[in-house]
């Protein structure tokens, strides 16, 4: 059985990187994407087990591309995690409600912290 797929959007080289070797670490595959457009791609190539999605990215606002990976068949249910260094506060006065995201990941971050949410994460079947 294959690794699970880890779905990395982060439009910044070497914090893509960083986080892809985070992912292989806990146990996953990474698969990266510079910005939403490319995200999309690869979700409907193959589905991701999880999604970490930057909220600033070059085409676009992170929320309406989570949206968009949401929308396409069979991933309906596909946890996406939010990554930036805005503050969890800042999106509630910004209609948090309609955030698509399951988690959050606060920029920057601790990296024995992420390591131990992608191992758990990674580890539900």
């Amino acid at each position: 059985m294959s690794a699970p797929l880890v779905l990395v959007v982060e439009d910044t080289g070497p914090g893509a990187r960083l986080m892809g070797e985070l992912v292989a670490l806990a146990g996953g595959r990474a698969a990266l994407a510079a910005n939403g457009a490319e995200a999309l791609r690869l979700a409907a190539a193959e589905a991701p087990a999880l999604v970490l999605m930057d909220l600033r990215l070059p085409d676009g606002d992170g929320r309406e591309w989570a949206r968009r990976i949401r929308s396409l068949a069979g991933l309906e249910s596909v946890p996406v995690w939010a990554c930036s260094g805005l503050l969890p506060e800042a999106l509630l006065a910004e209609e948090w409600a309609d955030v698509p995201f399951s988690g959050w990941i606060g920029k920057p971050f601790e990296i024995a912290e992420v390591l131990a949410k992608l191992r758990a994460a990674l580890a539900r079947p």
